[in-house]
């Protein structure tokens, strides 16, 4: 059974929040409109990240040996 295209349009507005850039937010909807026309389906899983959330991902697998690195990124980073 094939998903139809307005679930993976709202589910891309949840899960991208509130924190993105209304232009990036209409831009990221239309390549998902285009994908589903092409045969392919592309979910969104997360949008804007704040320094905090991107921080509290770079000390995981730094804090805790235990689990792997999982980005390399501290927040901010990708602004410098």
């Amino acid at each position: 059974m094939a998903i139809k295209l307005q679930t993976l349009l709202n589910r891309a507005k949840e899960n991208m929040g509130s924190g993105m850039n209304p232009v990036v937010n209409e831009t990221i909807l239309e390549v998902v409109k285009l994908a589903y026309e092409a045969g392919i389906f592309v979910q969104i899983t997360a949008g804007y990240r704040s320094f905090r959330e991107q921080n509290e991902l770079y000390e995981r697998g730094r804090t805790n040996k235990s689990k792997p690195i999982v980005t390399y990124a501290r927040g901010g980073a990708i602004l410098a």
